[in-house]
């Protein structure tokens, strides 16, 4: 695991949002360090969560826990780590909160307190001078798939590839890689044919340059943040239906083309089983 870097001051986070000063709530029960908001990241997906050339952890997922933290009157932690140790560390108490992205589940449900509070869609990103014409899925029949390993966008190349097998058409050559930004390198230098990332990671790369979403906004998907502590939980969940209901969670997520959980923010976990799962 990299090294602990702090999020942003509770100033610049009050000043980003436009946000008032307002009196400190009730304490913070079920932290593992007084005071502080102690989350983990795996920073691998731009704009979303990444490293800066100065080695800050940045991006809209990073501006969504400080603001939290902001609002419980909390100092922000932010821990960069692997993807694979997030629920570990989350459950040996190293952080307070997943704040990644992590795709809801019932499964990761049964594990985890989680708080559903935007939706996420996968992209098919082509070379921008691709000769391939796909208007759906099925068109990539017989053709390679780059996608990051053990994500929500290998769980669903696999399914649509099994489908393909089923139906007696060839499925898809997926070959899976550490991060998805070795996907597109890979697309980019015509290893693959196309990539499989989430539309706002497809976006970017986009606007990179080489590189196009031809199809987007597929397997829509809520996106939490995952929690040990039930408490703890609902007090992050109450403040993020705050937050949706100020406007703040639509200002924060829509200039990343991110769009927000419908309806109230509320914990679906072990300690809620009437929840989503």
């Amino acid at each position: 695991m990299s090294g602990l870097i702090r999020g942003a001051g509770l100033l610049c986070a009050a000043l980003a949002f436009g946000a008032q000063a307002a009196p400190c709530p009730e304490a913070v029960e079920g932290l593992i360090s007084p005071q502080h908001l102690v989350m983990a990241t795996n920073p691998t997906l731009p704009p979303l969560q990444y490293v800066t050339v100065d080695g800050q952890i940045a991006g809209m997922r990073i501006e969504l826990g400080n603001e939290i933290a902001r609002r419980l009157c909390l100092k922000p932690v932010t821990l960069s780590t692997s993807f694979a140790q997030l629920t570990l560390g989350l459950l040996e108490k190293r952080w307070d909160v997943i704040n990644t992205g992590m795709f809801y589940t019932a499964q990761r449900a049964r594990l985890m307190e989680m708080i559903p509070y935007e939706i996420q869609a996968i992209s098919v990103s082509l070379n921008d001078d691709a000769a391939l014409h796909l208007t759906r899925l099925e068109d990539l029949s017989g053709f390679s798939i780059g996608v990051e390993m053990g994500g929500i966008e290998e769980h669903y190349a696999r399914e649509a590839d099994h489908a393909l097998r089923d139906a007696g058409r060839p499925g898809f050559d997926i070959k899976t890689f550490q991060n998805v930004g070795i996907a597109f390198a890979a697309l980019r230098a015509r290893q693959v044919t196309a990539v499989f990332s989430i539309d706002a990671v497809a976006r970017r790369n986009a606007l990179q340059g080489g590189v196009r979403p031809v199809l987007k906004g597929l397997y829509p998907t809520p996106v939490a943040l995952a929690l040990r502590d039930p408490t703890l939980a609902h007090r992050l969940a109450d403040v993020l239906e705050n937050m949706r209901v100020d406007g703040t969670l639509d200002r924060l997520l829509s200039p990343y083309g991110v769009s927000p959980f419908p309806g109230r923010i509320t914990v679906s976990g072990p300690s809620d089983r009437s929840g989503m799962h």
